[in-house]
């Protein structure tokens, strides 16, 4: 069983936490077919904004859903430790969401019989989410697929006993290895060699499902992404932009420009305004100088002049 057309609705999303909110109002529809980059400095809320879409996080404002709802969402998110005892085999289990929907079904299957309610259509939907996770050949595929990937561990070898380099391959393994109708990737290209990037990107741009992916590598995004979602930390807010990575960097160049030129154009009216002002003010006062030059009442002028001065001052 393959993986069924599904989307993904964001509507109104805030993302953040109680005391602070990273970004809000992102409006984001992921289809078939669709690769979206999420870009941002870092504390922009970039994994954040993958943790809400996965339901794994709940937003501080807005929704997202699923068509249909019960769409399997793959969120594989990054593990900078790894889990003790755990095999290779069981970690492949795990990230590709075996594991979880087979605990699922046994439950469920354990309860048939039961006088609980609804137990008949619980396991129903737990056996459909399991043979959606490709569990029941998950077996018989790890071995070809760790082969192509030059990755010679042993399904049941501890992870902890791999390097850097088998343990990347390992977490592409399990995404190559997945049945998702929806994927969610936070830095995937992490640790990868050039033939495990270039596995990646083939694998990516191949996929039918949506994906929704954060990389602070510039070549992987511009040759995958479809568009790009642009988190800004300064002023919480969120853009989502059409066209690939580097449409994204030409049209943010080109609004840059148009800022930087919009700032000049403010800064050298502002200029024109105060030398005009100074100019004024020398003009009146060397009018009221040649005024008292010129009256012999020179005191009053004085006293008149600093009185409207007084007042102008009064009302700034």
């Amino acid at each position: 069983m393959g993986p069924v057309s599904a989307t993904l609705v964001a509507k109104g999303l805030a993302g953040g936490y109680a005391h602070q909110t990273l970004f809000e109002s992102l409006d984001l529809s992921v289809g078939p077919g669709d690769v979206v980059g999420v870009v941002g400095a870092n504390g922009a809320g970039k994994s954040t904004l993958l943790r809400l879409l996965s339901g794994a996080l709940s937003p501080l404002a807005g929704t997202v859903s699923t068509a249909p709802p019960d769409a399997f969402v793959g969120w594989l998110p990054q593990e900078h430790e790894r889990v003790p005892g755990e095999t290779v085999a069981g970690y492949l289990a795990r990230r590709t969401g075996a594991a979880e929907a087979t605990a699922a079904m046994e439950a469920t299957a354990a309860a048939l019989g039961s006088d609980v309610a609804g137990v008949d259509d619980a396991y129903a939907v737990a056996l459909d989410r399991w043979l959606a996770s490709g569990a029941p050949d998950l077996e018989d595929r790890v071995p070809s697929v760790l082969a192509d990937l030059g990755l010679a561990a042993d399904p049941g070898a501890l992870m902890t006993s791999l390097s850097g380099g088998q343990a990347a391959r390992a977490g592409l393994a399990a995404l190559l290895l997945s049945r998702f109708d929806l994927v969610l990737l936070d830095e995937p290209t992490n640790d990868l060699d050039l033939a495990g990037l270039e596995t990646l990107e083939s694998f990516v741009r191949g996929l039918r499902s949506g994906v929704v992916l954060v990389s602070h590598d510039r070549e992987f995004l511009a040759r995958v992404v479809t568009r790009v979602v642009e988190l800004d930390l300064a002023q919480h807010q969120v853009a989502v932009h059409d066209g690939g990575y580097d449409a994204f960097l030409h049209e943010r160049e080109v609004a840059r420009r148009h800022a930087r030129e919009a700032y000049e154009e403010f800064a050298d009216k502002k200029a024109d305004l105060v030398s005009r002002m100074r100019t004024q003010r020398e003009w009146s006062s060397q009018g009221v100088r040649n005024a008292i030059k010129k009256n012999p009442d020179n005191d009053k002028i004085r006293r008149k002049a600093s009185m409207e001065s007084a007042e102008k001052q009064g009302q700034k």
